[in-house]
């Protein structure tokens, strides 16, 4: 795993690790206003938005692995690289579990402001996560 930290980019791996972290409530890890530019289908807007998908993608996968393969932290911004894997063990989109494994590719920029998130861009290969658990 390759890390770059910029100047005062610390702040910003801490505010990460801050807006990870499931036991904090969602106004101590996430801007009020905070927008996710990426949405997945039927995503609410706001911080209760990413905590929703979250949730949806905790429920239907287990075993979910995350191999960073670069990060790179600026005083303002988080970008991750990473090889995302699971184990499909609940619903996924209508789809019942199928006990499949998936590894897909899955790019995360996130922004921060006063130590909180505010912005979210990402891409996941939603329809490599599909065609490796047989659904399409």
């Amino acid at each position: 795993m390759a890390t770059e930290i910029t100047e005062g980019g610390q702040s910003t791996l801490d505010a990460f690790a801050r807006m990870r972290d499931g036991s904090l409530p969602l106004e101590e890890r996430f801007d009020a206003n905070f927008v996710d530019h990426d949405p997945a289908e039927g995503q609410p807007q706001g911080p209760g938005g990413i905590a929703w998908y979250w949730e949806q993608f905790g429920t239907s996968f287990s075993e979910v692995e995350r191999d960073v393969i670069e990060t790179i932290a600026t005083p303002t911004r988080l970008v991750t690289v990473m090889n995302l894997s699971g184990t499909h063990t609940g619903e996924f989109f209508g789809h019942p579990p199928t006990g499949k494994r998936f590894t897909v590719r899955n790019v995360q920029v996130v922004g921060f402001r006063d130590g909180k998130a505010s912005d979210r861009w990402g891409s996941t290969d939603e329809l490599g996560i599909l065609q490796q658990l047989g659904l399409i």
